[in-house]
């Protein structure tokens, strides 16, 4: 698997790589010959600067230093089709940008600060929210020369860069080593930052294994979903699944590859081409129905994933698929189930964990109560960089999203939870679902009236 994989670099001010850039900052050249030489693995390249025609002068800097290195320069709204890198500051381009990178094109994008009412770079985010990275909503009013602090190789012999303030970068999945803010502001706004898909980090785990077979005696339809949230595609020949309880072994064959956003699935013993073809060939049952584990391993023997379940926690799971977020860990002891549902009233515990989803992702109920899921969000948007949030306001985008995590929690409340409401409603009354999302550092708790005549409300606290 040899796919050419793009890279993209931010910078927070288009003023850098300006006439204006270029006069007021000596080492502008060595960076914009650093950035062509990153790109293009320090061989001549053919760049496209994606600007109006008439504009053209105002990088008449940046043009000659390209020409001078060695490589061709186009200005215009039609890009050539054999480009080696885009440089950019119009967000008219954002439409084309998902294209031109997973073509394996490489993307220069500055935020533009011309705009006095609003910062036009978040537009930008539309496209950046799939890599991890997002421009800030808000202007950071940094101007001048700012020291460069970094080894990377686009900032080799840069000590200072010009900016005429600029639009901050956030980096909302910090422990992806593909993208990386590589220069703060001494108040820890993010200056330049990049993605680079060759050094992605796998993420691919087991989703789930479904062991509750329709087909009696060989259970031929069981089978183990494999999902790649990563950035990248991923390789899998000479990976291997193992069922703990019935000890058998399934190896991915050579050139199996596991596209990223995508599920596969390996069956029992049946044959699906739609989620891969992959089948055990086994003539009986891989999966104990009360209990089991799964092991995922790469080909070098490294655990991967495990998935551990039981009957409970299979009911539960299914409960979660069913609005969609494979993800969600849902705690609900079967106990506790059956004592509250003895409690009476019109509203079933599946209902109440529907109407608690979709009150936290904003979606129904009451938002208007301070401490939703979605205020928490908007207010903490700049910090937390939700994507979606800063281009139009609406943060149930962002609410599913965290939703999404596999590390999010809900949680039915009993008189045993550590942390109940604050506000003194009573389990007796009411369903409660608690909310954990360890990325905000909040808890939520959903309040279903088991009569089903109040309006379902959610709201939160810090917890620290």
């Amino acid at each position: 698997m040899n796919k050419k994989l793009g890279k993209i670099l931010l910078a927070n001010d288009a003023s850098t790589l300006s006439n204006l850039g270029f006069e007021k900052s000596p080492d502008a050249a060595i960076f914009a010959t650093n950035i062509a030489n990153w790109f293009t693995g320090g061989r001549p390249g053919k760049f496209h600067s994606y600007l109006d025609p008439d504009l053209a002068e105002s990088e008449s800097a940046l043009a000659q230093t390209m020409t001078k290195a060695g490589h061709r320069w186009t200005v215009g709204y039609d890009i050539p089709e054999d480009v080696d890198g885009i440089f950019s500051h119009d967000t008219c381009i954002w439409d084309r940008l998902t294209d031109l990178f997973e073509a394996g094109g490489n993307v220069y994008l500055a935020a533009e600060t011309e705009n006095e009412d609003y910062a036009e770079a978040y537009n930008f985010n539309w496209f950046l929210w799939e890599v991890g990275l997002q421009f800030h909503e808000r202007y950071n009013g940094i101007s001048g020369n700012q020291p460069i602090n970094s080894d990377h190789p686009i900032f080799a012999g840069v000590k200072s860069l010009y900016q005429r303030n600029g639009s901050s970068i956030i980096d909302f999945q910090p422990d992806e080593q593909a993208n990386q803010i590589l220069v703060r502001s001494p108040d820890g706004e993010g200056l330049y930052a990049i993605l680079d898909l060759s050094n992605a980090t796998p993420h691919v785990r087991i989703s789930r294994i479904f062991s509750d077979e329709s087909v009696k005696s060989t259970e031929a339809d069981e089978y183990i979903a494999i999902v790649n949230e990563g950035l990248v595609d991923i390789d899998i020949s000479g990976w291997k699944i193992q069922s703990i309880n019935r000890n058998q072994e399934f190896c991915f064959p050579t050139g199996a590859v596991l596209k990223r956003g995508t599920e596969c699935r390996v069956y029992t013993n049946e044959v699906h081409p739609e989620s891969g073809g992959f089948s055990f060939g086994s003539k009986r049952s891989v999966w104990n129905n009360s209990s089991d584990e799964g092991r995922l391993y790469d080909e070098k023997g490294n655990l991967m994933s495990s998935y551990a379940y039981t009957e409970q926690s299979q009911k539960l799971s299914d409960l979660t698929k069913s609005l969609g977020l494979d993800n969600l860990i849902l705690e609900a002891d079967p106990e506790a189930i059956k004592t509250q549902k003895a409690l009476g009233g019109q509203v079933t515990f599946e209902e109440a964990l529907h109407e608690a989803y979709y009150s936290f992702v904003g979606f129904a109920g009451d938002d208007t109560k301070e401490g939703s899921v979605t205020k928490v969000i908007a207010a903490n948007a700049a910090a937390v960089g939700v994507p979606y949030a800063y281009f139009n306001g609406d943060h149930e985008p962002s609410s599913y999203h965290y939703m999404q995590k596999p590390t999010t929690k809900i949680t039915l409340c009993t008189q045993q939870t550590p942390m109940l409401p604050t506000e003194g409603e009573s389990i007796e009354a009411n369903w409660i679902f608690m909310l954990q999302i360890p990325e905000l550092n909040t808890v939520h708790w959903a309040i279903i009236d088991r009569e089903g005549e109040e309006e379902v409300y959610n709201y939160g606290r810090k917890l620290s």
